[in-house]
């Protein structure tokens, strides 16, 4: 099965943002891509069976998502959707039949009613406007479509979190730009604001359900490589190989207070959320 060509929508997304995700492709893949998995599974079980088509996979990443889609619920029509081209790249090997669109998820080119289904695995966390975004997924979702997504929960509970945040703490030279956050309003699960935004979209809350995901390591230089490659902390190195050497020893250093000074190994616990909503037209 492939995808179609990439074919290029939507407003242009910040550069250093997508430069990182572009660079840091192959490692995320390899590394946190696959330690993903057990949440895309989860959001693909939140779905009806089979899920209403056409099916966007919204920052898709390397199709983890849509993969899970794919083992629980045969093949579907599907939209993979990311603004690197390096990932959309990896998702038409993994996404079945189906388009590739490259676009930013905060300015999305579909037209309305175009989707059954969105499903969005720590993806939609990254958007700057979350509420503006509810109300664009709602729109480009037909009536009685569902949107199911993931995102990490408050700082406190997010071990990884805290390791990401002290890494760019430690970090030596100048930022050419404000590093995303990894908390949105969804951190809070089920939240008045929630409820009052989905409300606003027409989406209807059909559950929110709380999680915890254990990553594991065999040592600190895993967990370091792991966390280098992701899109956000390759802000940081900009593609240089010296600053990309830093980054992997600061990481390793802040890694520390989660090794088993026993056997070495590396275990972080992370709190997440599921969120399942539904596109209803509200009187």
């Amino acid at each position: 099965m492939r995808m179609e060509r990439d074919r290029e929508g939507g407003k242009e997304p910040e550069k250093g943002i997508r430069h990182g995700w572009e660079r840091a492709a192959p490692s995320y893949r390899e590394g946190f891509g696959r330690a993903l998995a057990e949440i895309s599974h989860s959001l693909a079980n939140m779905l009806p069976s089979p899920p209403p088509e056409p099916v966007l996979d919204l920052a898709c990443g390397p199709g983890t998502a849509m993969s899970a889609v794919d083992r629980h619920h045969g093949p579907v029509l599907a939209v993979g959707c990311d603004f690197s081209h390096a990932m959309a790249g990896f998702a038409r090997k993994v996404i079945g039949t189906g388009h590739g669109v490259v676009a930013d998820q905060d300015h999305l080119p579909f037209a309305p009613g175009t989707f059954g289904t969105v499903i969005s695995s720590m993806g939609t966390i990254f958007s700057k406007d979350p509420e503006a975004q509810l109300s664009g997924i709602s729109l480009i979702l037909k009536d009685g479509g569902h949107f199911a997504f993931s995102a990490w929960g408050e700082p406190h509970e997010t071990a990884l979190g805290e390791v990401s945040r002290r890494v760019v703490g430690m970090w030596p030279f100048p930022m050419s730009q404000t590093m995303p956050p990894l908390e949105t309003p969804y951190s809070r699960g089920r939240s008045s604001w929630l409820d009052q935004a989905a409300r606003k979209a027409d989406l209807e809350v059909r559950s929110v359900t709380s999680h915890w995901l254990v990553f594991r390591f065999a040592d600190r230089k895993e967990a370091a490589r792991a966390l280098s490659g992701t899109g956000r902390l390759a802000l940081l190195t900009e593609g240089d190989p010296e600053k990309e050497r830093e980054l992997l020893e600061i990481a390793m250093e802040a890694f520390r207070p989660h090794e088993d000074p026993r056997t070495g190994r590396v275990e972080l616990s992370n709190r997440y959320h599921l969120f399942h909503l539904v596109r209803t037209s509200f009187p």
